[in-house]
């Protein structure tokens, strides 16, 4: 590791110790444990975070008197690969480092290191607490300026049929795997599944009735992609006072930005925050028969307002399409979590309920 990589701070020495340290680690041939990685921090450990819904392992850790989060993915994954490299693109294209630090990818295992932002509050979480759509406005807006700016940079026209062939194959890989989980294959496949009293098609066939129609899929498809976030949902929008910043992109193809703004209704109209914050309540009242209520914070109702206002008809319709599908993606990877998903399916099945009533007014 090149130490000019890592940008001067006034906790310099005991930072380049510890990216040392790492970089030596990575790049050694046998996987490494979690626990190695513990060791290695010693002193400067402050806490450990681990998700059931992502691959990595986030170590919070001091140097000097700051604060930083180390993310590491063990063995030749390739989920941290694509975030590092996403890092390194951004930069390449003008954006400002924001909280990135440094990474390196190994044999060994792959990390980043990146500044701890404020207490890592984050849009969800401020919700959740209270605060007014007022407050929450700017943090959205700001966020959502970063992303227009990175597109700016990078976008290009494609065919609307290749960005519609990339966006399906992922999602038949996820309708895949979600269906090898026996409790989720009336909730994907199933004619009909009554939520909160209402007959409506699982998830993955109110799916197939858009992709089946070509002229919806052009409308609901754009034909430009480039460089954004690709996961900017309010969980990954983390504030501090006025200040904004967004993590965990997600490394790959360019996306439309449409993408994101599914993201961000995912979040504040599909309640995919409350979800994961376990506030919501569900009952199944008999075979296929569920009833869901969800706690979504009253701040985002009137963010989903500015939203719908702020997008037009068009994109607001391009941005609930993939809000949908992104509940239809998600499921393997919460699939652990047996009531956490069947939430996720139920609130994606409204998402779609929600398309086809914007779509036929």
């Amino acid at each position: 590791m090149d130490d000019a990589a890592i940008p001067r701070t006034t906790a310099e020495p005991d930072l380049r110790d510890v990216v040392r340290w790492l970089t030596d680690q990575a790049s050694g041939s046998p996987p490494a444990t979690e626990q190695a990685i513990t060791d290695g921090l010693d002193n400067h450990l402050i806490s450990i975070v681990r998700s059931h819904n992502t691959p990595s392992t986030i170590w919070r850790f001091r140097a000097g008197q700051q604060a930083y989060v180390l993310k590491a993915q063990l063995g030749r994954g390739t989920v941290l690969r694509r975030e590092l490299r996403w890092y390194l693109r951004a930069a390449a294209v003008g954006l400002p480092r924001g909280l990135f630090v440094v990474g390196q990818e190994g044999p060994a295992f792959t990390f980043l290191v990146l500044r701890q932002f404020g207490d890592t509050a984050t849009l969800d979480d401020a919700a959740l607490a209270g605060w007014t759509a007022d407050n929450l406005h700017g943090h959205l807006r700001r966020a959502a300026a970063m992303n227009a700016t990175l597109f700016r940079r990078t976008r290009r026209r494609v065919p609307v049929e290749t960005v519609h062939r990339v966006a399906a194959r992922r999602v038949a890989k996820r309708v895949a795997e979600g269906t090898s989980y026996p409790y989720l294959l009336p909730l994907l496949t199933g004619q009909t599944v009554t939520v909160n009293g209402r007959p409506l098609q699982g998830l993955a066939r109110s799916w197939r009735d858009v992709v089946d129609r070509k002229s919806v899929v052009r409308l609901l498809t754009p034909a430009e992609i480039g460089l954004i976030f690709g996961d900017m949902h309010c969980g990954n929008i983390l504030v501090d006072g006025s200040g904004t910043e967004v993590v965990d992109p997600r490394g790959g193809p360019l996306l439309p930005t449409a993408y994101d703004l599914g993201k961000l209704v995912q979040s504040v109209e599909g309640g995919y925050g409350a979800i994961m914050a376990g506030r919501y309540r569900l009952r199944c009242t008999a075979e296929d028969e569920y009833e869901i209520d969800v706690d979504t914070p009253p701040g985002y109702a009137a963010l989903a307002t500015w939203l719908h206002q702020g997008l037009g008809d068009h994109r607001y319709q391009q941005a609930l399409y993939q809000a949908a599908q992104h509940f239809l993606a998600m499921l393997p990877h919460h699939a652990s979590a047996r009531r956490e998903t069947v939430a996720l399916a139920l609130s994606g099945i409204l998402q779609f309920e929600r398309l086809r009533e914007a779509l036929a007014g």
